[in-house]
């Protein structure tokens, strides 16, 4: 009798074990949100999947001699964006500032220079570099000039900035998002900290892509 109970526990605690190991395998999935659906719509759109018919707003990227380079598709969820980059030259090597601007007129002969046509970056609430609207992750150049970035954010909506005339730029230099701690000299004054064009624009230096984003028809 006293070795079928120690059976017993034992076989109880064996299913246990397995029901807990197969718990932390296998997390409770029951729950659905909009997060779910738009990893699930981010995994189409990175296969290759995404329909003209998905996209809510689109720019055509040009670089400074006038030739368009690369797309940069928009795809308004319920709650973010979807936003995917795709240059098939162009780019050099390394990461790149990339954001919208706030004017949707991308003149690559402008007298005052490349693209600065477009105006400053799409800042709505006056904040700093960093928490602009328009500030997106830094787009990596390949080494044939090639890039690629897919990015889900909230800071806008499509459907706006295609009604505002807006436009998304690629700089020729990385975006430090104004993160510059003190501790770093500012100038020959002695001064730390962020300057004026870091906290403007990141030091992200000259434009070498823009496209106006427009309504996908």
């Amino acid at each position: 009798m006293k070795e079928a109970y120690m059976i017993l526990v034992v076989a109880s605690f064996v299913i246990l074990s397995g029901c807990q190991q197969q718990n932390k395998e296998s997390p409770d999935m029951s729950f659905a949100s909009d997060q779910e659906v738009a990893v699930e719509d981010a995994q189409d759109v990175f296969a290759g999947n995404d329909s003209e018919d998905m996209k809510t707003a689109a720019a055509k990227m040009y670089d400074t001699d006038g030739n368009v380079i690369g797309n940069v598709s928009f795809y308004q969820k319920s709650q973010s964006a979807l936003v995917k980059a795709l240059f098939n030259k162009g780019i050099p090597k390394g990461f790149h500032g990339f954001h919208i601007h706030e004017t949707g007129l991308c003149d690559p002969f402008d007298k005052k220079g490349a693209f600065l046509s477009a105006g400053g970056h799409h800042n709505p609430d006056y904040s700093q570099h960093g928490t602009h609207a328009g500030d997106m992750p830094p787009l990596y150049g390949l080494h044939d000039g090639s890039a690629y970035l897919i990015t889900e954010l909230d800071r806008f909506d499509v459907r706006q900035l295609a009604r505002e005339n807006r436009a998304v730029v690629v700089h020729s230099g990385a975006d430090n998002f104004g993160n510059i701690p003190k501790r770093y000299q500012l100038s020959k004054k002695g001064e730390s900290g962020p300057d004026k064009e870091t906290l403007r624009a990141g030091d992200v230096g000259s434009r070498i892509s823009c496209g106006v984003i427009k309504f996908n028809n």
